[in-house]
């Protein structure tokens, strides 16, 4: 068995576990940083779920550890477990998931606390993941922007471009927020958007937020952006 097999198998297997998930509120993905793949949970419900992962692996490095357990708040994800190859060895790897809604803090199956960390980058170049990532400290104390426009984009996004550079034409001060930023304006943006209604997975970036009110999946952005009115 090569390691480029088991990387796609790997793959197999996250999609499927992925897909399970998203029957409810969480979702568990997989991220890679070099050569470490960092499981991750998110919450897109409107609930705490105290999220449980239980990993088998080999030829690895697992931290924190192969069973890991945290409460991950509605709107938010959370690294779960970082899973590094050893070097000249194969390896192989694979994961459980349950999930129950939570009523307060979760027993964390090692002691060393569990990380938040950047949501990565969708696929897509205009559609923008669910919920990036913050922490209920932030979200607490830093405040929301004020600015009458504000423009949420996501990095490789030719929409995005294209309304930013329309509005520096005609001389329309706005504030950018990438919504893999992790900031709480990106996080309140996803907020306002489920507190409106908005029920998909994912959205058609840019968003707009013009004096408050969020403009989203928008067809036509010449004809949206000569309309603005501040």
């Amino acid at each position: 068995m090569t390691m480029k097999w088991v990387s796609a198998f790997m793959l197999v297997i996250s999609l499927l576990v992925t897909g399970r998930a998203q029957e409810k509120d969480i979702e568990v993905f997989e991220k890679k940083e070099g050569n470490k793949n960092i499981v991750m949970a998110r919450n897109i419900g409107k609930v705490a779920y105290l999220v449980t992962i239980k990993i088998k692996s080999t030829g690895m490095d697992v931290t924190p550890g192969m069973n890991v357990e945290s409460v991950v708040p509605a709107g938010f994800m959370k690294e779960m477990a970082t899973l590094v190859p050893r070097p000249g060895e194969s390896w192989t790897y694979g994961y459980d998931v349950s999930f129950t809604e939570s009523t307060g803090p979760a027993p964390n199956a090692t002691s060393t606390p569990l990380t938040q960390t950047k949501q990565q980058a969708p696929t897509a170049n205009n559609t923008a993941a669910e919920n990036p990532k913050t922490t209920a400290a932030v979200l607490s104390t830093a405040p929301l922007s004020t600015a009458p426009l504000i423009v949420y984009t996501q990095a490789g996004c030719g929409r995005c471009s294209y309304v930013k550079k329309e509005l520096t034409a005609k001389g329309i001060a706005y504030q950018e927020v990438d919504v893999n930023s992790g900031s709480p304006d990106a996080t309140n943006m996803w907020k306002q958007l489920r507190d409106g209604g908005f029920t998909g997975d994912s959205v058609t970036m840019p968003v707009v937020k013009v004096n408050g009110q969020l403009h989203y999946n928008i067809k036509d952005l010449a004809g949206f952006v000569n309309g603005i009115k501040l």
